[in-house]
């Protein structure tokens, strides 16, 4: 399970900036590691206005992947090497990422330094009941790693531009393939409304189709199954139940099964999932309704977690209770420099209501 991720000199981020998935010990899933028990949230929202930095943070979390991927994906970030560019200074700075993560028991401390076509800094460190062992480390001056690992000559053989991880990886060695292999396991889903209703649904048809079924009737769409052969959704009409295409499907009805189609086989196998800008395209209801399904202990069995990105907290269920807790609502900002700032607290808007309209106008008055 993701625990923390750190990064700094990124696109709109400038300082070290972290999110945490550790919850306090009345919240999250109970998560065995070494000799003791984490807290663990299911959930992470990252809330706040446009251009606040929110896909910033996602995208850092997809570029660490796309680092420890293979060759040609670790060529193809370096290449889009993006440093803080309000700063002068920051532009000749290496990006940095690190993540903090569970896998079968041990913590795990992966991170990667890089600038344009060069890693310029990498580590890989493990915890297991309280002993801390630095499995390797990497940076211009060489490389250090543990006499057992045997990777001195792994680490000859990578490029100045590709990582050990994804070297490892690629080789299959028996230390490393596991760590890469949970990093590989983030994805990101982009919501595209109107677009991937029959594969979404074709994915979904066989493994999941009575969950698909109960979600989408009580979704209040006016929808009331699932015709499995043709994959099309089943509405009431007043000749009976008719079954429709994806033509006929509103956008956010796509958008929302687009979701499903990649949440629900995760909630059995586990596995991060990255989602910008989760109400642009889904209703709030119907995101609030399904951000619930991780939460449940009994329907996300494999504890898998939610990384995602809104303009605002989702306001109380149809139960009345809050969808998110207090610490699974993180808040970007732009400070004074214009760099963004992670915080729990929301930034206050520059802007009342009316004011840029009453800006706008003033603007076109004669002067």
């Amino acid at each position: 399970m993701l625990l923390k991720f750190r990064l700094q000199n990124y696109r709109s981020v400038r300082d070290i900036q972290e999110l945490t998935l550790l919850s306090g010990p009345d919240g999250g899933f109970r998560v065995p590691v070494g000799g003791g028990v984490l807290r663990v949230s299911p959930l992470c929202g990252v809330f706040g206005p446009t251009a606040a930095g929110k896909s910033t943070v996602l995208r850092a979390v997809s570029t660490l992947r796309a680092l420890t991927t293979s060759g040609s994906d670790v060529h193809d970030a370096t290449q889009r090497f993006e440093p803080f560019q309000l700063d002068p200074a920051a532009r000749l700075l290496p990006t940095r990422f690190e993540v903090e993560f569970l896998l079968d028991g041990v913590r795990y401390v992966y991170g990667c330094a890089y600038k344009r076509d060069e890693i310029a800094g990498e580590w890989l460190h493990a915890t297991d009941r309280d002993r801390r062992r630095v499995w390797y480390e990497r940076d211009r001056t060489g490389f250090r790693c543990l006499p057992e690992s045997r990777l001195e000559h792994l680490a000859a053989a990578c490029e100045p531009h590709t990582t050990l991880l994804s070297l490892g990886a690629d080789i299959e060695h028996q230390w490393l393939a596991p760590v890469a292999a949970w990093l590989r396991g983030i994805r990101t889903v982009r919501l595209s409304p109107g677009t991937r209703l029959a594969s979404g649904l074709a994915h979904l048809a066989d493994r999941w189709n009575e969950q698909l079924t109960l979600l989408v009737s009580r979704a209040d769409l006016g929808v009331v199954g699932v015709e499995r052969d043709l994959l099309r959704l089943v509405h009431t009409g007043r000749s009976g139940p008719v079954a429709l295409g994806d033509w006929a499907e509103s956008d956010g009805t796509v958008a929302w099964l687009d979701l499903l189609a990649a949440l629900l086989p995760m909630l059995e196998r586990g596995g991060v999932l990255l989602v910008d800008d989760l109400d642009a395209a889904v209703h709030p209801d119907l995101a609030a309704e399904t951000l619930r399904l991780l939460r449940d202990r009994d329907l996300n069995p494999a504890r898998a977690q939610l990384l995602f990105s809104a303009r605002t907290p989702f306001g109380p269920g149809t139960d009345g209770l809050p969808v998110l807790d207090p610490e699974q609502i993180w808040y970007a900002a732009k400070d004074t420099d214009g760099a963004t700032v992670l915080g729990r607290d929301p930034a206050s808007s520059q802007l009342g209501p009316g004011d840029l309209a009453r800006e706008l106008w003033l603007a076109r008055q004669p002067k």
